[in-house]
């Protein structure tokens, strides 16, 4: 079966405006703490605090919202940006095998948890990945999430991603994962 099109199912996807961004920030953070139990971090959370520098000026990154289309709410967030991890928050081979700029992080996919299991979250990562592959700046995709988020493996597994390194016990407390940029590698998924 075929999840519905943002069309079909009451929102659409589009890319970040800069008039989204205070409501972006908002339900990003709002995820990150409901989710994830953190408080806001000013190094962990640069892009939150400058999402157009980080997502709108520059050429490669972006970051797509999923918007109510009856009520123009912001319900979801996805994006894409240079793979470069930080060094002393992530393992130090995965800083060294990302540090080439080739592969993109998949970032933000945050769904607010009141408008889960309606496949937003699907439908924005299918339209990423399809644009990462078109304009072709990255070689790969990688991610990383979190045991403790609700659904997150399961979710990222069916969307056909690898584990590359569950540093669970580790500095990061991450599992990292990467997803395959071929045609169908993951269209079929889930």
């Amino acid at each position: 079966m075929t999840a519905p099109t943002g069309h079909d199912a009451g929102y659409t996807v589009r890319e970040l405006a800069a008039d989204d961004i205070p409501e972006a920030r908002a339900l990003m953070l709002r995820t990150v703490w409901e989710d994830f139990g953190d408080p806001y971090d000013p190094v962990v959370h640069a892009d939150i605090d400058d999402m157009a520098g980080w997502y709108i000026e520059p050429e490669a990154p972006f970051l797509l919202v999923a918007v109510d289309r009856n009520t123009g709410e912001l319900l979801a967030t996805a994006g894409v940006r240079g793979g470069t991890l930080k060094d002393g928050l992530s393992p130090p081979h995965l800083v060294e095998r990302y540090r080439d700029g080739r592969t993109g992080q998949l970032v933000r996919v945050y769904v607010l948890r009141e408008h889960r299991r309606r496949g937003i979250a699907r439908v924005l990562i299918r339209q990423v990945l399809d644009r990462v592959r078109r304009e072709g700046h990255y070689d790969a995709v990688a991610l990383h999430t979190f045991r403790h988020s609700p659904g997150a493996l399961p979710f990222w597994l069916s969307m056909g991603s690898v584990v590359v390194e569950d540093d669970t016990a580790g500095v990061s407390r991450a599992v990292f994962m990467e997803i395959p940029l071929k045609t169908g590698s993951w269209a079929h998924s889930g």
